[in-house]
C-alpha cells in the first residue's frame, strides 16, 4: 500500500489517501485506524521539526527527508509554508521523490488556488483526490 498525507504547519493531518500497490498487497500490509494516522501525524511532524534543529549544515534548513525501514520508505516533502508531504510507500516504488514532487505540484494547483479552500483545514476536493490517485496509484 502507498498512502499520501499532508500534514498543516500546526502538525494537523489535513488530507490522507491509501492505494494499494501490487507490491505492498503482496506483503500484506495492514492499513492504519484514522487514529493511528492522526498520531502518527503529529509524531512525524515532531520528529520532522526537531531533525530540522539538529540539521548540521542547516544550508537547507530542513529536517527528516526519507525514513527507510523493513519493508517500507517515508519520503518527507517540506515546504517554504510549513505544510509536509509525506509519501509512505514500499521500498520498491519506483522514483518515489519524484512523486511526491508531482503531489506537491498537484497540492499547489488543485487546493491552494482553489477559491473555496480554506488554508490549514482538511482537503475535500474530489479533482486533486483523482489527481493523487493517478499519481501515487499509478492509474
Amino acid at each position: 500500500m502507498s498512502s499520501l498525507w499532508i500534514i498543516n504547519k500546526a502538525g494537523g493531518l489535513i488530507y490522507q489517501a491509501d492505494y494499494f500497490v501490487p507490491a505492498a498487497a503482496a506483503a500484506g500490509a495492514p492499513p492504519l485506524s484514522a487514529n493511528e494516522a492522526l498520531i502518527l501525524a503529529g509524531t512525524l511532524h515532531g520528529i520532522h521539526a526537531i531533525t530540522a534543529r539538529i540539521n548540521p549544515t542547516r544550508a537547507r534548513g530542513e529536517g527528516l527527508e526519507c525514513l527507510r525501514g523493513d519493508g517500507f520508505e517515508l519520503h518527507v516533502r517540506s515546504t517554504l509554508t510549513g505544510i509536509k508531504l509525506l509519501l509512505l510507500a514500499a521500498p520498491t516504488l519506483p522514483n518515489a521523490p519524484a512523486l511526491l514532487q508531482q503531489a506537491y505540484e498537484a497540492y499547489a494547483d488543485l487546493v491552494m488556488k482553489n477559491p473555496f479552500y480554506s488554508p490549514e483545514m482538511p482537503v475535500r476536493i474530489p479533482r486533486f483526490d483523482e489527481r493523487v490517485r493517478q499519481i501515487v496509484g499509478g492509474s
